[in-house]
């Protein structure tokens, strides 16, 4: 199923990758948040991807590579350049959020 998700490129300290937002019950499941990152390597042609979201005191919650999880604690990702992002997203459960990914204000 083509879904729909606000994604921006993060380029910090000899780092590219992509940050991508994703509803909270998307980290309910390790499983299916790695099958979405994989399913967004395409649209990133490649680069790596951390799924980010909003936690239940509203602080930012990210999934993803250790590394790059740690580099996002020091940046500020209202100054990305947030646009729509498209893939093919196949999960057995069909749990995946479909147009659920949304741009978070952290």
């Amino acid at each position: 199923m083509k879904s729909q998700f606000e994604g921006a490129i993060i380029d910090e300290q000899g780092q590219k990758f992509a940050v991508v937002s994703v509803l909270p019950a998307v980290f309910q499941n390790a499983t299916d948040a790695t099958m979405i990152i994989k399913a967004l390597l395409p649209a990133f042609n490649g680069i790596p991807v951390v799924l980010v979201t909003k936690n239940q005191e509203g602080a930012p919650a990210y999934y993803g590579r250790s590394d790059l999880v740690l580099l996002l604690d020091t940046i500020n990702l209202n100054e990305a350049t947030w646009s729509q992002v498209s893939a093919e997203i196949n999960l057995s459960n069909d749990s995946c959020p479909s147009k659920d990914g949304i741009k978070i204000d952290v």
